[in-house]
């Protein structure tokens, strides 16, 4: 029996365990050719990969040439689920965006890291040179929001979300349709324990082995974080 045979037979085998758990759609991009590492912090981009998680805002520009900020909010097999930013006001900071939009990861032509907030000037990420790895888990990922009054006058405080920019994980408030910087806050992204670990990098190796410019869908046997 090929070791290509057994290792497939190893993918399918997790998929019936994890079929019989609440399980959750992640991904991990990964550029060609570069060897995957799993460090503490995986929200900043790397070559050697790096996660996206939901309720932090992406900069996109689609294949169709448009450039898109969004809110990830759910990942699905293949798809990426955003929404916009609020049209929030002083009078209503808890609004959130209600247009949703679903992207398919193979639409998406480049990630866009921002390095001047008012011109919009980024770090260009080029998607056809790295791999989506979608794979089903028993953890999410998922940055919190934090609040804090940014005005005196304010009764309700603003929410500061998270946002992948050049400087790594920043925070920002929604208003009038528009992203604002905040500062001084530091981003916890959440921690992984040596055996997530173990179990993301036998993800993305079993996806260098198999596959050569494709884009496959694993699930492993995992144990839930605490």
């Amino acid at each position: 029996m090929s070791k290509k045979y057994l290792l497939l037979l190893m993918i399918f085998a997790g998929l019936n365990l994890s079929a019989q758990q609440d399980t959750v759609w992640n991904v991990m991009i990964l550029k060609k050719g570069v060897s995957p590492e799993i460090k503490d912090n995986m929200a900043v981009y790397s070559p050697s990969g790096f996660y996206l998680y939901q309720n932090c805002f992406y900069d996109l520009k689609l294949r169709d040439k448009t450039k898109r900020t969004l809110r990830l909010v759910n990942i699905k097999q293949d798809t990426l689920v955003f929404i916009g930013i609020a049209n929030k006001s002083d009078t209503n900071l808890r609004i959130t965006s209600k247009d949703t939009v679903l992207i398919q990861y193979n639409s998406i032509d480049k990630i866009l890291l921002v390095k001047d907030w008012s011109t919009g000037s980024s770090k260009k990420i080029n998607c056809d040179d790295h791999y989506f790895i979608f794979y089903s888990s028993l953890n999410e990922n998922k940055l919190e929001s934090k609040y804090k009054n940014l005005f005196t006058t304010q009764e309700v405080p603003n929410e500061l979300v998270p946002r992948l920019s050049s400087y790594g994980i920043t925070y920002h408030f929604e208003y009038a349709e528009k992203l604002h910087y905040h500062s001084g806050i530091e981003v916890q992204p959440p921690k992984y324990t040596d055996e997530e670990k173990v179990a993301a990098l036998k993800i993305a190796t079993i996806m260098l082995d198999l596959v050569a410019n494709k884009q496959i869908n694993i699930s492993l046997e995992q144990k839930k974080r605490k």
